[in-house]
């Protein structure tokens, strides 16, 4: 299909972010110049556009997130559902699958070392006192499956933190340190952090976050 390298399969899951939501939808059928999916939809909230406009949106796979580009060709209703037409995907980006993928971003966030003598399988193994203790740093990078931190104190691998992001709705992560870097000025420490038992539902919206970060920055390299 015009060379290009992407397999497109009927029931896959294409995303559509705009003014910081994600608008989801299903391919329904393939031609030759054509996609036709379902009408991309966000919390029963419908994305509108019109005939002759370009959309960009993802195809996720299971190795990674290819940023595509299409025109729509028009709408059509077959049985109950209302499709939109697609030109062919035109890819303009692949980057890693989406758990692993890391945006650099420094924002403000807040955090604290938990004591090491009990293990914690979630966030309600935390007393709630720890919440009111929390200290402030900056992001380094952030993914669907982590995120690295700026702390004040050496930790060890293993290690728990708790984080406090801002996305911009507050979620708090229960983390786990994987890995350790001193920086250069010496008083600070780059802490890796694995998400431990996350709700999938906020890791969509992390993801959701690092998309409307990426077509941010690609608004502004053109």
């Amino acid at each position: 299909m015009k060379g290009l390298n992407i397999n497109l399969e009927i029931n896959q899951k294409i995303e559509i972010i705009d003014d910081e939501l994600t608008y989801k939808s299903i391919v329904q059928d393939i031609t030759q110049d054509a996609i036709y999916v379902s009408y991309p939809s966000s919390q029963g909230r419908y994305y509108f556009t019109h005939a002759g406009n370009a959309i960009e949106y993802y195809i996720t796979t299971d190795k990674e997130v290819i940023k595509c580009k299409s025109i729509v060709l028009g709408k059509k209703k077959e049985g109950n559902v209302d499709l939109l037409i697609l030109s062919f995907p035109e890819v303009k980006e692949k980057v890693q699958r989406r758990e692993y993928f890391r945006l650099p971003i420094t924002m403000q966030i807040k955090y604290y070392p938990l004591p090491k003598d009990r293990a914690y399988a979630s966030l309600r193994d935390v007393p709630s006192g720890y919440f009111t203790k929390m200290l402030s740093s900056l992001t380094m990078d952030l993914s669907g499956g982590g995120i690295k931190i700026l702390a004040h104190e050496p930790h060890n691998t293993g290690d728990f933190v708790i984080v406090s992001l801002n996305i911009p709705q507050e979620i708090n992560l229960l983390c786990s340190v994987v890995r350790v870097e001193e920086t250069d000025e010496g008083r600070k420490y780059k802490l890796a952090l694995k998400y431990e038992s996350i709700d999938e539902k906020i890791r969509d919206r992390i993801i959701q976050f690092i998309f409307s970060k990426l077509r941010e920055q690609n608004k502004l390299l053109r």
